[in-house]
Order: C-alpha cells, then structure tokens, then sequence
C-alpha cells in the first residue's frame, strides 16, 4: 500500500477564511468581517480541508466546531494573520504615515533647519517631520530614510533628486590663529594644519595637487560642524562651503582668506524615494529647505 505525501502548504488567502470562520465560530459571521458571501468562505475552507487532507470542521445543524486538527491549524493561522497584520502596520507607517524621516548634515540641521523648523511646522502642520543628523552617507532606498539632504554630485541611484544650493568655498582661519601662522599665497599651505571635515573624501586634495605641496599637519573629524568649531579654535584652515558658513564669517568668527569664493562640482541637493502617496510632502518640504538657502 502506498503511503500519501504530505500535503503542500496551503495557499495563504485560505488562512484568513479559515481564522475567521474558526474565531467567529460560523462561516456567516466570517463572511460579514471579509465582506464576502458565506458560500464563498465556506468553499475556501472546503478547498483547504481537501487540500490538506483533513477535517478542520465539524458541521453541526446550526452551528461549526473546529476537531483537534482545526485546533492545531488555527494556531498556525491566527498566528500567522496576526503578524501579517502588524507587519502591514509596520509598512503602512514607513509609507502611508504623513511623517517624513529625512537625513542631513548635523551643521545644516543645527544653523540652518532648526533654528527656522517652526515656520515649516505652521506652513504645513499636516506634515510630522523627524530629523536624523549623520556624516554617515546611507542608501536611502535600503533606509528607514524617506528623503534627505545631501552635499555632493547626482545622481544617487533609484531616488530622484533637486537642486538646493549650488555651492562655493574658501578657506577660512581664525584671527588668532593667523597671528601666529600667516598666510599669504597658496604655496603657505605647506606650513599649516589642515582641518579635513569628512574622512572618506579629501575636499582639500585639488588644491594640493595644483599647487603641488603636503600641508604640514592634518586634522580629521566626523563633522562639519566639529570642523568649523576646531577653526574657531585656532587649531588650523577649515575648508567653508558656501553659502552655509556666511552667517559664522558674518559673526567674525573665522574670516576667508581667498579674495572671492571658488565654484564647486558638488552642491546641495534634496533626494528623495520614489512614493507617490508622500510625492506632495515631497515637495512642500524641498521648496522650503530651497528658500532657506536662498535667504542665506
């Protein structure tokens, strides 16, 4: 005599007729919550005991009550639907909720953002905005992140992208630090300590090449903000991207030693994931992180 195999997993629709007929206890109610007819919950578990070879029911006149082996798969299924239901909730607030979870620069949320976050929050207070703050350039499309700021070249793959601020630099120094070391033509680098503000990418390096020098000494931090704030410290040049830094040299904390400002490749720009249902927050926030940097 041959032995029957055991029976494929069921297809996962027949779990949620099955968990509501089992937890309603009548195919009647079960129908109403799925807004189907009862025949039709009724043939789906039809579909599912054939399927796995087993009575999951047992039909009385007025009445279904499950047999050990509707017991043991209800387990199985309400479990099941049960994780499926939080999941979709998890997933619904990643891409349905109206809050927007965009990445920046700690420098550009702490001069520029924050300090002008209650104007967005009255201009679109249907929108819950979360600020996370890193030098960290993560892929947006394998993030939480739903947009964000970023300094640099496009294009960034899978994400759409618009331009913020084009953006100049200069090299910028204390007062008191300029005392003691002088600078005067390019070929000074060589005696100075260098204030690199990113690790993985050397801001300063087309200078070096076309002037062909070593600085002396070089510093690296994680932050731009930490860099700005090492300059004001007199610990060496800092590479200042402009506009951002026009407010610091306004306050005369640093001054710019290049007679004007030199054009860069890279400029400021807000990304985004391609959502359709968060396409307007999209752009409500990206035409008021444009306007901060045109007042700068």
């Amino acid at each position: 005599m041959l032995n029957r195999q055991p029976p494929r997993a069921p297809p996962i629709h027949y779990l949620v007729a099955f968990e509501a007929a089992a937890r309603c206890k009548s195919f009647k109610e079960a129908a109403a919550e799925l807004n189907v007819t009862a025949s039709a919950v009724s043939q789906q578990i039809k579909s599912l005991e054939k399927q796995l070879g087993l009575a999951l029911f047992a039909r009385k006149t007025r009445a279904i009550m499950l047999t050990s082996a509707g017991e043991s798969f209800y387990h199985l299924a309400s479990k099941t639907t049960r994780r499926y239901q939080q999941g979709f909730a998890q997933f619904k607030e990643e891409y349905y909720s109206p809050r927007i979870k965009i990445s920046m620069f700690s420098y550009i949320a702490n001069e520029l953002v924050i300090p002008n976050l209650q104007q967005f929050q009255q201009a679109c207070p249907d929108i819950e905005l979360v600020i996370e703050t890193s030098m960290k350039v993560e892929n947006l499309i394998e993030s939480d992140l739903d947009c964000a700021l970023r300094f640099g070249k496009p294009p960034w793959h899978g994400c759409q992208h618009t331009l913020l601020s084009h953006v100049d630099y200069n090299i910028l120094a204390s007062r008191a630090y300029l005392q003691k070391t002088p600078f005067k033509v390019m070929a000074d680098l060589k005696n100075h300590t260098i204030i690199h503000h990113r690790s993985h990418i050397n801001d300063w390096q087309a200078l070096f090449d076309r002037h062909q020098i070593s600085p002396k000494e070089e510093l690296f931090f994680s932050s731009y903000a930490a860099a700005i704030k090492a300059a004001e410290q007199g610990l060496g040049l800092a590479f200042g991207l402009f506009p951002t830094v026009d407010e610091t040299l306004r306050a005369g904390n640093l001054v710019a030693l290049l007679r004007e400002h030199k054009p860069l490749e890279e400029a400021y720009y807000f990304i985004s994931k391609a959502n359709n249902y968060k396409d307007a927050s999209y752009q409500s926030l990206q035409r008021w992180l444009t306007g901060l940097f045109q007042a700068l």
